[in-house]
Protein backbone atom coordinates (compact mmCIF):
# COMPACT_ATOMS: atom_id res chain seq x y z
CA UNK A 1 0.00 0.00 0.00
CA UNK A 2 1.22 3.32 -1.14
CA UNK A 3 -1.35 5.54 -0.06
CA UNK A 4 -5.53 5.51 -0.03
CA UNK A 5 -5.92 5.58 -3.99
CA UNK A 6 -3.16 3.32 -4.72
CA UNK A 7 -3.51 -0.13 -2.95
CA UNK A 8 -2.56 -3.31 -4.99
CA UNK A 9 -2.59 -6.82 -3.94
CA UNK A 10 0.50 -9.34 -5.29
CA UNK A 11 1.63 -12.57 -5.08
CA UNK A 12 4.97 -12.91 -4.57
CA UNK A 13 7.05 -13.84 -7.24
CA UNK A 14 11.44 -13.71 -6.67
CA UNK A 15 11.75 -13.11 -10.82
CA UNK A 16 8.75 -10.72 -11.14
CA UNK A 17 9.14 -6.71 -10.92
CA UNK A 18 5.95 -4.60 -9.43
CA UNK A 19 5.57 -1.74 -11.26
CA UNK A 20 3.46 1.59 -10.39
CA UNK A 21 3.12 5.43 -11.15
CA UNK A 22 5.42 6.12 -8.18
CA UNK A 23 8.33 3.13 -9.34
CA UNK A 24 8.98 -0.44 -9.39
CA UNK A 25 9.45 -3.19 -6.71
CA UNK A 26 11.54 -6.08 -7.27
CA UNK A 27 9.16 -9.15 -5.65
CA UNK A 28 12.73 -10.44 -4.56
CA UNK A 29 13.67 -7.41 -2.51
CA UNK A 30 10.62 -7.86 -0.06
CA UNK A 31 10.51 -11.60 0.27
CA UNK A 32 11.33 -12.71 3.67
CA UNK A 33 10.20 -9.38 5.33
CA UNK A 34 7.76 -9.15 8.16
CA UNK A 35 3.83 -7.99 7.68
CA UNK A 36 3.66 -4.42 8.58
CA UNK A 37 7.04 -3.49 7.40
CA UNK A 38 8.21 -1.22 4.20
CA UNK A 39 10.44 -0.73 1.56
CA UNK A 40 10.86 1.68 -0.91
CA UNK A 41 9.95 2.16 -5.16
CA UNK A 42 12.94 2.88 -7.27
CA UNK A 43 11.57 6.52 -7.16
CA UNK A 44 12.29 6.30 -3.54
CA UNK A 45 7.97 6.23 -2.31
CA UNK A 46 7.42 4.34 0.53
CA UNK A 47 5.32 1.35 0.42
CA UNK A 48 4.03 -0.57 3.19
CA UNK A 49 3.84 -4.59 3.25
CA UNK A 50 0.37 -5.72 4.87
CA UNK A 51 -1.11 -8.93 5.10
CA UNK A 52 -4.35 -8.66 2.97
CA UNK A 53 -7.48 -8.74 5.22
CA UNK A 54 -10.77 -10.01 3.64
CA UNK A 55 -12.17 -6.64 1.81
CA UNK A 56 -8.15 -6.50 0.23
CA UNK A 57 -8.90 -9.22 -1.68
CA UNK A 58 -11.38 -6.79 -3.50
CA UNK A 59 -9.24 -4.73 -5.05
CA UNK A 60 -7.96 -8.02 -7.19
CA UNK A 61 -11.20 -8.85 -8.07
CA UNK A 62 -12.59 -8.86 -11.88
CA UNK A 63 -15.84 -7.01 -12.54
CA UNK A 64 -18.34 -6.81 -15.12
CA UNK A 65 -21.59 -5.75 -13.10
CA UNK A 66 -22.67 -3.41 -10.94
CA UNK A 67 -21.39 -4.75 -7.18
CA UNK A 68 -22.99 -4.15 -3.98
CA UNK A 69 -20.88 -1.78 -2.02
CA UNK A 70 -19.34 -2.74 1.39
CA UNK A 71 -21.40 -0.56 3.13
CA UNK A 72 -25.31 -2.22 2.15
CA UNK A 73 -23.07 -6.00 2.23
CA UNK A 74 -21.83 -5.71 5.50
CA UNK A 75 -25.26 -4.54 7.32
CA UNK A 76 -27.28 -6.79 4.82
CA UNK A 77 -25.28 -9.15 6.82
CA UNK A 78 -25.37 -7.89 10.26
CA UNK A 79 -29.15 -8.19 9.69
CA UNK A 80 -28.88 -11.45 8.42
CA UNK A 81 -27.58 -12.85 11.72
CA UNK A 82 -25.31 -15.79 9.72
CA UNK A 83 -22.30 -16.97 10.89
CA UNK A 84 -19.84 -19.64 11.33
CA UNK A 85 -22.16 -22.62 9.80
CA UNK A 86 -25.07 -21.11 8.15
CA UNK A 87 -26.51 -22.18 5.09
CA UNK A 88 -27.10 -19.49 2.73
CA UNK A 89 -29.00 -18.96 -0.55
CA UNK A 90 -28.02 -15.80 -2.48
CA UNK A 91 -29.58 -15.09 -5.77
CA UNK A 92 -27.78 -13.01 -8.41
CA UNK A 93 -24.50 -13.51 -7.41
CA UNK A 94 -23.01 -11.50 -10.51
CA UNK A 95 -19.08 -11.66 -10.03
CA UNK A 96 -19.29 -12.27 -6.92
CA UNK A 97 -18.82 -9.67 -4.59
CA UNK A 98 -21.09 -10.29 -1.94
CA UNK A 99 -20.64 -14.09 -2.27
CA UNK A 100 -16.72 -13.63 -0.73
CA UNK A 101 -17.95 -12.14 2.26
CA UNK A 102 -20.76 -14.82 2.85
CA UNK A 103 -18.10 -17.47 2.73
CA UNK A 104 -15.87 -15.62 4.73
CA UNK A 105 -18.70 -15.35 7.33
CA UNK A 106 -20.05 -19.16 7.23
CA UNK A 107 -17.10 -20.26 7.70
CA UNK A 108 -15.80 -23.84 6.88
CA UNK A 109 -18.79 -25.87 8.09
CA UNK A 110 -21.32 -23.24 6.77
CA UNK A 111 -22.13 -23.39 2.52
CA UNK A 112 -23.43 -20.60 -0.09
CA UNK A 113 -25.80 -21.99 -2.31
CA UNK A 114 -25.58 -19.46 -5.35
CA UNK A 115 -28.28 -18.63 -8.44
CA UNK A 116 -27.03 -17.28 -11.23
CA UNK A 117 -28.15 -17.40 -14.75
CA UNK A 118 -25.17 -15.69 -16.84
CA UNK A 119 -22.56 -18.00 -17.39
CA UNK A 120 -19.71 -15.49 -17.96
CA UNK A 121 -20.56 -13.84 -14.57
CA UNK A 122 -20.08 -17.71 -13.04
CA UNK A 123 -16.96 -18.33 -14.69
CA UNK A 124 -15.22 -14.68 -13.53
CA UNK A 125 -16.81 -15.40 -9.36
CA UNK A 126 -15.04 -18.06 -9.11
CA UNK A 127 -12.09 -16.99 -10.38
CA UNK A 128 -12.45 -14.37 -7.71
CA UNK A 129 -13.47 -16.87 -5.16
CA UNK A 130 -10.41 -19.10 -5.57
CA UNK A 131 -8.29 -15.99 -5.46
CA UNK A 132 -9.55 -15.32 -2.13
CA UNK A 133 -9.58 -18.93 -1.01
CA UNK A 134 -13.41 -19.75 -0.56
CA UNK A 135 -14.40 -21.35 -3.42
CA UNK A 136 -15.03 -24.64 -1.50
CA UNK A 137 -17.38 -22.88 0.42
CA UNK A 138 -19.58 -22.16 -2.29
CA UNK A 139 -22.23 -24.15 -4.48
CA UNK A 140 -22.55 -22.27 -7.65
CA UNK A 141 -25.90 -23.17 -9.64
CA UNK A 142 -26.56 -22.31 -13.18
CA UNK A 143 -30.27 -21.86 -12.76
CA UNK A 144 -33.23 -19.64 -12.39
CA UNK A 145 -33.90 -19.07 -8.71
CA UNK A 146 -37.37 -17.66 -10.40
CA UNK A 147 -38.14 -21.21 -11.12
CA UNK A 148 -37.54 -22.58 -7.23
CA UNK A 149 -34.70 -22.85 -4.92
CA UNK A 150 -33.41 -26.71 -4.61
CA UNK A 151 -32.24 -26.32 -0.45
CA UNK A 152 -34.34 -26.08 2.47
CA UNK A 153 -34.41 -25.08 5.90
CA UNK A 154 -31.76 -22.47 5.21
CA UNK A 155 -30.74 -19.79 7.42
CA UNK A 156 -30.86 -16.28 5.21
CA UNK A 157 -31.46 -15.84 1.53
CA UNK A 158 -30.04 -12.47 0.07
CA UNK A 159 -31.29 -11.56 -3.19
CA UNK A 160 -29.63 -9.04 -5.83
CA UNK A 161 -32.55 -9.58 -8.54
CA UNK A 162 -34.59 -7.08 -10.80
CA UNK A 163 -38.13 -8.61 -9.79
CA UNK A 164 -37.55 -10.29 -6.76
CA UNK A 165 -40.86 -10.30 -5.51
CA UNK A 166 -41.33 -13.01 -7.96
CA UNK A 167 -39.12 -15.34 -6.04
CA UNK A 168 -40.71 -14.28 -2.50
CA UNK A 169 -42.58 -17.95 -2.47
CA UNK A 170 -39.88 -19.75 -2.92
CA UNK A 171 -38.18 -18.23 -0.31
CA UNK A 172 -40.52 -18.92 2.23
CA UNK A 173 -40.52 -22.75 1.57
CA UNK A 174 -36.33 -22.69 1.70
CA UNK A 175 -36.29 -20.36 4.73
CA UNK A 176 -36.61 -21.95 8.24
CA UNK A 177 -39.32 -20.04 10.62
CA UNK A 178 -37.99 -16.86 12.10
CA UNK A 179 -35.26 -16.19 9.98
CA UNK A 180 -34.46 -13.89 6.93
CA UNK A 181 -34.68 -12.89 3.48
CA UNK A 182 -32.73 -9.62 2.34
CA UNK A 183 -33.61 -8.07 -0.78
CA UNK A 184 -30.69 -5.36 -2.43
CA UNK A 185 -32.25 -3.43 -5.49
CA UNK A 186 -31.49 0.30 -6.55
CA UNK A 187 -34.87 1.68 -7.51
CA UNK A 188 -37.60 3.02 -4.37
CA UNK A 189 -40.10 1.50 -7.38
CA UNK A 190 -38.64 -1.81 -6.39
CA UNK A 191 -39.09 -1.69 -3.29
CA UNK A 192 -41.91 -0.55 -3.07
CA UNK A 193 -43.07 -3.65 -4.97
CA UNK A 194 -41.13 -6.09 -2.93
CA UNK A 195 -42.56 -4.62 0.26
CA UNK A 196 -46.07 -5.42 -0.93
CA UNK A 197 -45.49 -8.62 -1.93
CA UNK A 198 -44.11 -9.28 1.22
CA UNK A 199 -46.86 -7.70 2.98
CA UNK A 200 -49.60 -9.55 0.31
CA UNK A 201 -48.33 -13.26 1.27
CA UNK A 202 -48.87 -13.17 4.86
CA UNK A 203 -46.04 -15.27 5.71
CA UNK A 204 -42.99 -12.48 6.86
CA UNK A 205 -42.96 -9.99 9.58
CA UNK A 206 -40.92 -7.29 10.53
CA UNK A 207 -40.54 -5.61 7.15
CA UNK A 208 -38.43 -2.78 6.99
CA UNK A 209 -36.65 -0.91 3.83
CA UNK A 210 -33.32 0.75 4.43
CA UNK A 211 -30.65 3.13 3.00
CA UNK A 212 -27.20 3.74 4.46
CA UNK A 213 -25.03 6.86 3.51
CA UNK A 214 -21.83 6.49 4.11
CA UNK A 215 -19.52 9.84 4.55
CA UNK A 216 -15.35 10.03 5.26
CA UNK A 217 -14.04 12.62 7.83
CA UNK A 218 -10.97 14.83 7.12
CA UNK A 219 -9.40 15.04 10.39
CA UNK A 220 -7.00 17.57 11.42
CA UNK A 221 -6.31 19.91 13.98
CA UNK A 222 -9.08 22.73 14.75
CA UNK A 223 -10.12 21.77 11.24
CA UNK A 224 -12.12 18.95 10.60
CA UNK A 225 -14.57 18.73 8.31
CA UNK A 226 -16.36 15.80 6.15
CA UNK A 227 -15.40 15.08 2.52
CA UNK A 228 -16.49 17.23 0.04
CA UNK A 229 -17.71 14.14 -1.48
CA UNK A 230 -20.05 10.91 -0.01
CA UNK A 231 -21.07 7.70 -0.77
CA UNK A 232 -24.45 8.62 -1.01
CA UNK A 233 -27.36 6.43 -2.85
CA UNK A 234 -26.08 3.08 -4.11
CA UNK A 235 -29.18 0.67 -3.34
CA UNK A 236 -32.00 0.19 -0.69
CA UNK A 237 -32.24 -2.97 1.86
CA UNK A 238 -35.67 -5.00 2.23
CA UNK A 239 -35.90 -6.79 5.41
CA UNK A 240 -38.37 -9.25 6.35
CA UNK A 241 -38.65 -12.60 8.54
CA UNK A 242 -40.59 -15.72 7.81
CA UNK A 243 -43.01 -16.88 10.26
CA UNK A 244 -45.49 -19.89 10.24
CA UNK A 245 -48.86 -19.52 8.92
CA UNK A 246 -51.21 -20.75 10.98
Amino acid sequence: MIDRKRRFLIKVDKDKIFGTDKGYIKHSDIIGLPYGSYTYTSQGVKVYLLKPLHHDYLYGYRRITQVIYPKDSGYMIYLSGIGPGSRVVEAGIGTGYLTTYLAHIIGGQGKVYGYEIREDYIKIAKENLRLSGLLERVIIRHADIRKGILETNVDAIFLDLPDPWNVIEHAYKALKPSHPIIVYVPTINQVEKTVLALREHGGYIDIKAQEIILRNYIIEENASRPEPFMIGHTGYIVYARKVLKH
